[in-house]
């Protein structure tokens, strides 16, 4: 499962269209931690570490281990995103995925 994140993270990273992205979540039991990402944040610096806003709807979503997809502002850009969980073996909740693009 790792190595096809890699990939699907790499994929996004390396594509000379600057619109799309994609982020990689952990999460701890109370939030979906950014540990792999295209961001960068306001200040030029990748948005690793940074949070999953919790009033985003995809976030009550994820709880459910059910995927999201919508419109949101994301370090001041507005984005389409898609959001889905990932889950161990046993059907625990252990992280998500997100893809997004510019807004058109």
């Amino acid at each position: 499962m790792k190595k096809i994140i890699f990939i699907c993270l790499f994929c996004f990273s390396t594509l000379s269209f600057a619109e799309l992205g994609s982020s990689i979540f952990s999460f701890d039991g109370q939030d979906f931690i950014r540990t792999d990402t295209t961001l960068i944040d306001e200040n030029g610096n990748p948005a690793i570490n940074t949070k999953m806003d919790r009033n985003y709807p995809g976030y009550k979503a994820l709880l459910k281990k059910k995927s999201y997809n919508g419109r949101l502002m994301l370090f001041g850009k507005l984005v389409d995103s898609k959001v889905a969980p990932l889950t161990d073996k046993d059907g625990k909740l252990i992280g998500a995925i997100a893809v997004f693009k510019d807004a058109e």
